[in-house]
């Protein structure tokens, strides 16, 4: 599993970014399949942005380039949507498999904090409400 730490903002796992924006918001391109490894590396470092911010995280993720998901990977997937710090989670893509995975994952989450969005612009509306 590649990790590429551009900067301090900034950290690559595979093809997926992930970046933790100024803003409280945590904002996750994921690209490509799926599996444990490759969700639990995306987690430790998602996991160590929402611990360096203050207060509340909110989470960004655009599944347009989403792959497929083993079950073990959307099982991770939804402990960082669980973590205690974690506000709002709004997932955005017009991939229809993303979609019914993105539609699956946000159905089984005890919180009713994630929505899911055709389009970036009403996904950060709505995390910024």
């Amino acid at each position: 599993m590649e990790l590429r730490e551009v900067s301090e903002r900034e950290i690559w796992v595979g093809e997926t970014k992930i970046y933790s924006g100024e803003d409280n918001i945590l904002y996750i391109t994921a690209a490509g399949d799926s599996d444990e490894k490759m969700a639990a590396a995306m987690r430790e470092v998602e996991v160590k942005f929402i611990n360096m911010a203050q207060g509340k995280v909110n989470l960004l993720i655009d599944i347009n380039r989403c792959g497929k998901q083993s079950p073990e990977a959307r099982k991770i997937r939804q402990e960082v949507s669980d973590h205690e710090k974690v506000g709002k989670v709004a997932v955005f893509g017009m991939h229809p498999v993303a979609r019914v995975i993105a539609s699956f994952v946000i159905s089984i989450t005890k919180r009713k904090n994630n929505k899911f969005f055709k389009n970036r612009e009403d996904a950060l509306a709505w995390l910024k409400e």
